[in-house]
C-alpha cells in the first residue's frame, strides 16, 4: 500500500515526494508552482519506513542524512518529507504511517525573539566588562537560594570521594567556549554549519545565557551558574532568529539520550502539538532523563510545547517581587516558577547581557536538579522531580504557580529525610515550605544599562549594528574598539544633544535619528522637527557625516550596505530614546520642596551643586529601567514590523505619571515637536527645574 502511495507521488513531472534536510521549511515545485512544506511521517514500523526510503533512492538516486552524520530520526521511524497539503493528507490515511504532522518551527522562550530579528551573523571581538555589584546583579539566583553550592564546596574539601559531574545537554542557539564552563560536547545541527567552530557557536547569545545560569564557574567574573561544574552537552539547534523545526529537536533529543545525559533542558516552545515531538520526550524521559522546559511568553493562558507535555518540567517565570511575570504563560500545565525578569547572565563571547522571559527560568531550575542530583547520581529522575516540587514555595495560584517558587536550599536541607520516605513510598511529602520570598528593588539593570558601553544591552543581540549604533559616542574607549588611529570619542559633555542636557529637546532628537535611519539607501531631504535646535542638529548631522566615511570600521560584520546602515543609525535613535529616562529624571526632594535631577554618581555629576545633582536612588533603577525598555521595544518593534518607520513621540507613553521620579519637561518636549493635543497625556508626568 505505502510502495503504491509513494509511486503515486513519486510520478509528477517534479518528483514531487522527496526527502529534505531539517531547516527547509517550505519549497516550491517548479514544473507546476505548487507550494510544498516540510513534514513529519511517522511509520508503524522500520520495515514500513525502509520501503519508503528505498522508493525515495530509486526516484531522486540520492540517500540523506543529517549534517553530523547521524540520523535519529530514521533510527525512531521518521522522515522529513516536503509534501503538499493533499499529499500529507492522503499520505496520512496509509495503516502503515502513524501520523503525518507540519515540521513547525519553535523559537526561543524570550520576549525579543518574538519579533522575528535578523542576525548580522557573527561576534564582537572584544570582552566588555562593566562594574560589579553581584549583590543586585545575581537578585535571581538569591531569590531561589542558589547559591548553594558555593556552601556545598566548603564540606566537599572535607570529603575524599568524588563526585559525577552532572551532564546537562543545552538544545539552543549553541554555546560558545569558556573557560568558567565546561563543554563536554558541542554540535551544530543546523544545515551548513558542520564545520562551525566550537569557540563561537552562539550567534544569539541565548544559549550562553542559558547554560551561563546553568553551570558557570565561580571565577570572579561574570555569573555564576546554579551548579557550577556541571557538564554541559551543547547541541545547536536553533539558528540565528532563534527558530528551529521540530525535526531537529527531535534528532537533538535522540543525541542527547545516546550521550546518556541527566537532563534536558529546553528554552523554546510552540503553539502546535507534534507528536514526533512527544515521541521524543516520552523516550527521553523512558531513558531516565529528566526533561525540562520554558512555559512560553505568550502572557495569557496556554503553556506551548514541549513544556505541555506530561513527560516534561514545565517552567514559568516571576519578576524581581516574587509575582508571576507579566510576559509568561499559564496554565495548570505549569509545574514550578523561576526568576525570569530582567535576569543578568552570559551573552556571546561572555558578554553580560540582561534579558527577560521563561527560556531564563528553566536553567535556573536545571541548575538546581542538578545540585540534587549530585548528591546522589544513582537516584532516578523521578526522585529529583518529585522533590523540586515538594521543596518549592508554594505561596500562588496553581495556574500561575505551579508547585511554587523552586528552592535550591529547602530541597537540599530536606533532601535525607525526602530520600528516605522516598525508597519507602514514592508519594511522599515534604513539610510545606513556608519561607518569606525575597523581594528586590534594586536588579542592578538600570546601572548597567546606562553605563558606557552598555545601552545595547536594550537590544536583542544578534542585531548587532543597532547595538553598535546604540553605544556610538557613549564609551570613552570607543576610539580603540573601532579605530585607534581616529580620536572619535565626544562622549555624554560634548555631545549633550545625546542625553537631554542643556535643554535639549530629547524627543525631537529621537524623532531626527530615526528619520535619517529611515533614509539610509533612499535619499531625499529629511525636514527636522520644528523642537530641535541648530545645535543639536548639527551635532548629530556632524556624527552622520563621520560615519559615512568610516562605515568598513564602524560595521564589523557582514556587508556595508544601506541595511546595515540603516541598522546602526537606528542603534543610535534607540540611545536617545534610552537616555531619557537615564538623564532626564527627577525625583521629589522633601527639603527644598522641588524636583531635583537624578545623576548616577555625586563624584562624576555633571552638576556639583547638590541641589540639583543627587546620588540615584537604588529604588528608582527599576521604575526606569522598566520604562525605557518599553519604549526601546516599542520602537524595535515597528522598525522590525515595518522596515522603514519614523519615529514618534509615542515611543514615550510609557513614561510613568508617579509621585516617586517624572522627567522633566516632557510635556513641553512633546508639545514643541506634536502639538498640544498629542502632550496632553504627558502633563502629569513633567517637573519645574526652575
Amino acid at each position: 500500500m505505502i510502495r503504491q502511495r509513494i509511486v503515486t507521488f513519486l510520478t509528477v513531472l517534479s518528483f514531487g515526494l522527496y526527502y529534505i534536510a531539517p531547516g527547509s521549511m517550505v519549497t516550491v515545485r517548479a514544473e507546476q508552482n505548487i507550494l510544498e512544506k516540510q513534514y513529519i511521517v511517522g511509520m508503524e514500523s522500520a520495515d514500513q519506513r525502509e520501503e519508503l526510503e528505498e522508493e525515495r533512492e530509486e526516484q531522486t538516486g540520492t540517500e540523506e542524512i543529517n549534517a553530523n552524520g547521524e540520523d535519529n530520526l530514521k533510527e525512531n521511524n521518521m522522515v522529513p518529507l516536503a509534501l503538499t497539503e493533499e499529499e500529507a493528507e492522503e499520505l496520512a490515511e496509509d495503516p502503515g504511517v502513524a501520523f503525518v504532522e507540519e515540521d513547525v518551527c519553535v523559537r526561543a522562550s524570550t520576549g525579543e525573539t518574538e519579533r522575528g530579528t535578523e542576525s548580522t551573523g557573527w561576534h564582537k571581538k572584544e570582552v566588555r566588562k562593566i562594574k560589579k555589584n553581584r549583590a543586585a546583579e545575581e537578585w535571581n539566583i538569591r531569590m531561589i537560594h542558589g547559591d548553594q553550592r558555593k556552601q556545598e564546596k566548603k564540606k566537599e574539601k572535607r570529603k575524599s570521594k568524588e563526585k559525577r559531574k552532572i551532564r546537562i545537554a543545552v538544545l539552543d542557539s549553541g554555546v560558545d567556549h569558556a573557560n568558567d564552563i565546561h563543554l563536554a560536547e558541542t554540535v551544530s545541527l543546523v544545515p551548513g554549519e558542520e564545520g562551525m567552530s566550537p569557540l563561537f557557536m552562539d550567534g544569539t547569545g541565548h544559549g550562553n545565557s542559558v547554560a551561563g545560569l546553568i553551570a558557570a564557574e565561580e571565577n570572579g567574573e561574570g555569573i555564576t551558574g546554579v551548579a557550577p561544574g556541571s557538564e554541559i552537552y551543547s547541541y545547536r539547534v536553533l539558528d540565528d532568529d532563534n527558530c528551529a523545526p521540530v525535526s531537529r529537536v527531535v534528532e537533538a533529543i535522540y543525541m542527547a539520550i545516546d550521550r546518556k545525559v541527566d537532563i534536558i533542558n529546553m528554552s523554546f516552545g510552540v503553539d502546535m502539538y507534534s507528536e514526533a515531538l512527544a515521541q521524543a520526550v516520552k523516550d527521553a524521559s523512558d531513558a531516565g532523563i529528566l526533561v525540562i522546559a520554558a512555559a512560553g511568553n505568550t502572557g495569557e493562558k496556554g503553556v506551548q510545547y514541549p513544556a505541555a507535555l506530561e513527560d516534561v518540567m514545565a517552567v514559568g517565570s516571576v519578576d524581581k517581587n516574587g509575582d508571576v511575570a507579566d510576559s509568561s504563560s499559564v496554565g495548570e500545565e505549569v509545574e514550578i516558577v523561576a526568576p525570569g525578569e530582567l535576569v543578568r547572565s552570559t551573552g556571546v563571547l561572555g558578554e553580560e547581557i540582561v534579558s527577560s522571559g521563561t527560556s531564563l527560568a528553566a536553567p535556573q531550575v536545571a541548575g538546581v536538579a542538578a545540585l540534587i542530583w549530585e548528591k546522589d547520581s544513582d537516584m532516578p529522575a523521578d526522585f529529583v522531580r518529585a522533590l523540586l516540587n515538594e521543596s518549592a514555595n508554594g505561596y500562588g495560584d496553581q495556574e500561575q504557580y505551579g508547585n511554587g517558587l523552586v528552592d535550591a536550599r529547602y530541597a537540599l536541607e530536606h533532601y535525607e529525610e525526602f530520600k528516605k520516605n522516598y525508597k519507602k513510598n514514592k508519594e511522599t511529602k515534604l513539610e510545606e515550605n513556608k519561607e518569606k520570598v525575597l523581594s528586590f528593588k534594586d536588579t542592578g539593570c538600570v546601572e548597567g544599562s546606562w553605563a558606557t558601553d552598555d545601552h545595547g544591552s536594550l537590544i536583542p543581540s544578534r542585531r548587532i549594528n543597532m547595538q553598535l549604533g546604540a553605544r556610538f559616542n557613549d564609551n570613552e574607549n570607543y576610539k580603540e574598539s573601532v579605530n585607534k588611529s581616529i580620536n572619535i570619542f565626544r562622549g555624554m559633555i560634548d555631545n549633550p544633544w545625546w542625553h537631554g542636557y542643556h535643554k535639549e529637546n530629547y524627543i525631537a532628537s529621537y524623532i531626527y535619528i530615526t528619520q535619517v535611519a529611515n533614509q539610509m539607501g533612499y535619499g531625499g531631504t529629511i525636514s527636522a522637527p520644528k523642537g530641535l535646535s541648530v545645535r543639536a542638529k548639527n551635532g548629530i548631522n556632524n556624527d552622520i557625516a563621520f560615519l559615512q566615511k568610516h562605515w568598513k570600521d564602524e560595521l564589523y560584520w557582514g556587508t556595508v550596505n544601506a541595511k546595515a546602515k540603516r541598522d546602526f543609525v537606528w542603534g543610535m535613535a534607540t540611545h536617545t530614546l534610552a537616555d531619557t529616562f537615564a538623564h532626564s529624571a527627577y525625583v521629589w526632594n522633601k527639603t527644598d520642596k522641588k524636583w531635583i535631577h537624578l545623576v548616577h554618581n555625586e563624584k562624576n555629576a555633571y552638576r556639583k551643586n547638590k541641589k540639583y545633582a543627587v546620588a540615584d536612588k537604588v529604588t528608582k533603577y527599576s521604575e526606569r529601567w522598566d520604562d525605557a525598555r518599553n519604549a526601546v521595544e516599542e520602537s524595535i518593534r515597528r522598525y522590525e514590523k515595518t522596515g522603514h518607520p519614523a519615529g514618534t513621540y509615542n515611543e514615550f507613553r510609557y513614561v510613568k505619571n508617579s509621585d516617586s521620579y517624572r522627567l522633566g519637561k516632557i510635556y513641553d518636549f512633546v508639545k514643541d515637536v506634536a502639538g498640544v493635543s498629542a502632550a496632553s497625556g504627558y502633563k502629569g508626568s513633567s517637573c519645574s527645574t526652575k
